[in-house]
């Protein structure tokens, strides 16, 4: 987890990624970097969280968005690629497609672990058959993933374009 607790930590407020933990067995959580003062009003909030699988010229692009209460500014994106660097992406998506629930973690200006919240994992079936789907498609590159990406978020400009577009 040290890794990507290094990753959040130096990111910029407001932005969010998913990680392969292991707490203490592997999982996956969803890591947040927000402002402390911000964290602290999301105390009691909930999480809404959508997902939406787009198959691009045969690259799968997972979506995966979550908003933290009602407000737009904290909806945050995470994009998926089976086929990832460092090859953990079938591990990852293998996780998400059995474990029992999702964790948030909330990280502030002091880079550490200020909030967290869980929810039931309702990408359960979601995950399994989005394996299903990328098992039948050919190996695709990083670079080809990126250049989807890129296409996806042409076509969705906004964070919250993207959001309704996963309604």
């Amino acid at each position: 987890m040290q890794n990507a607790e290094s990753a959040i930590g130096s990111s910029l407020p407001g932005t969010a990624s998913f990680a392969l933990t292991y707490r203490p067995e592997p999982r996956v959580d969803f890591l947040v970097r927000e402002e402390s003062s911000v964290i602290k009003n999301l105390a009691t909030t909930k999480v809404t969280i959508r997902a939406k699988l787009f198959n691009k010229n045969n690259v799968i692009i997972i979506l995966i968005m979550f908003q933290i209460g009602d407000n737009d500014i904290h909806i945050f994106d995470t994009f998926w690629n089976y086929h990832m660097e460092g090859g953990n992406g079938s591990l990852v998506f293998e996780l998400m497609s059995k474990q029992e629930d999702i964790a948030f973690h909330l990280y502030g200006d002091s880079k550490i672990i200020e909030q967290s919240m869980l929810m039931g994992n309702v990408f359960k079936n979601f995950f399994k058959a989005s394996i299903k789907k990328i098992e039948n498609l050919p190996h695709w590159s990083v670079e080809q993933f990126e250049k989807e990406k890129e296409e996806l978020c042409r076509t969705y400009p906004t964070t919250e374009d993207l959001w309704e577009a996963i309604k």
